[in-house]
């Protein structure tokens, strides 16, 4: 059956319809968990450690005064502030003696002066410190699963409409790096220098958490410091603090951010010209269902006038991208390129025709040849 290649009025129709009609989203997202390999936060990490020591080695303390109203025999120190207070509360006399005028009193108030570690400094140390272990333990635990990847996605929703119905399509692609051998070397070799870089960090941890500061804070179950931090004298001037809260905004930022190395395409221009392959796709999909006939004949005819309508829609497709990459293309260099692919085409079509007539030839003569016994 011979069939007509010309643009099919009814299909070019169909189909200018649909790319008209059509609306569609292309997300691109690459992954690559590069920024474990990187590994500043350890060197962060391991540059503040130092400088925290020395403050948790030496740390502040400051005086308090506590009131008690306690038995007189239970007093240990009986101040001017005591005195004066029994005078208001005179309630607490229980005695005076008439002839000497001495006071006895049953209670008093006793004050007391004492050195405590519960300053807002020492509690951000404490917090900073908590966040070094979980920041440390969720490393750890990384590394122990650790591979390398680089993971891409693209996600393509789209719909149209022809003059007969209404397509929609939802597309994902996704793809997974290799790593060769070598590359799982080295990364074996790298995460193991980093877990012994991270038992030093863990060291300075348990000997913070076991010094006299950290178990005081711990004992008297002291709330935890919450940003923004407060600019007192100490953390602006200190510079072993400074560099404490340093680190305590670099961890924050890192949990912000979530080092995920995630990277979104945002060239528009770029993005509409990939997503106009995308479109095009979408349209062959629809040609491929609408060409769905019981009948194979009627098949082959749908879909050659398809193919017709399509071979047109991709040269005009080409062109925009190749103009919009800067390539200056005329219609004798295009034709040239078609021109090119169809004697290849052709010749490898006609070589694959010759081998056939070669073993054809070959066969026949191999059955001439036996058959002559038998003549």
């Amino acid at each position: 059956m011979g069939l007509n290649l010309s643009l099919d009025d009814e299909k070019n129709l169909n189909s200018r319809v649909f790319l008209d009609k059509l609306k569609s989203e292309m997300n691109y997202k690459s992954l690559y968990n590069g920024d474990l390999i990187s590994f500043d936060w350890l060197e962060k990490i391991e540059f503040a450690c130092p400088y925290i020591d020395i403050i948790v080695r030496n740390p502040k303390l400051t005086l308090i005064q506590e009131e008690n109203l306690v038995k007189v025999e239970r007093s240990k120190r009986i101040t001017v502030a005591s005195v004066k207070d029994l005078a208001k509360h005179t309630q607490y006399i229980e005695d005076v003696d008439k002839k000497t005028n001495d006071v006895r009193p049953s209670k008093i108030l006793d004050i007391r002066n004492e050195e405590t570690y519960n300053i807002y400094e020492n509690r951000f140390l404490y917090t900073l410190i908590n966040d070094l272990h979980r920041f440390v333990a969720n490393k750890e635990k990384l590394l122990d699963n650790f591979e390398l990847n680089k993971n891409k996605t693209l996600e393509y929703k789209a719909s149209s409409m022809t003059n007969k119905e209404k397509v929609n399509i939802e597309l994902k692609v996704s793809s997974n790096s290799l790593p060769s051998k070598q590359d799982d070397k080295k990364l074996e070799e790298e995460i193991n220098h980093a877990k012994k870089r991270l038992k030093r960090v863990n060291d300075y941890l348990f000997s913070w958490d076991k010094s006299e500061m950290v178990k005081a804070l711990a004992k008297e179950h002291v709330n935890f410091v919450s940003p923004p931090l407060k600019k007192t004298n100490i953390l602006l001037k200190n510079p072993n603090f400074r560099i404490a809260v340093r680190l305590w905004d670099y961890i924050r930022t890192y949990d912000l951010d979530k080092r995920d190395d995630s990277k979104e395409s945002d060239d528009n221009n770029s993005i509409d010209v990939m997503k106009s392959f995308l479109d095009h796709s979408f349209l062959i999909d629809y040609a491929v269902m609408d060409s769905m006939v019981k009948l194979k004949r009627e098949q082959k005819k749908n879909m050659t006038q398809y193919a017709v309508v399509i071979l047109t829609e991709e040269i005009s497709r080409v062109m925009d991208l190749l103009a919009s990459c800067g390539y200056k293309t005329n219609e004798d260099e295009l034709l040239s390129l078609i021109v090119k692919q169809l004697k290849d085409d052709k010749r490898d079509r006609l070589v694959g025709a010759e081998d056939v007539k070669k073993k054809f030839k070959s066969a026949m003569e191999e059955y001439l040849e036996r058959t002559q016994k038998y003549l």
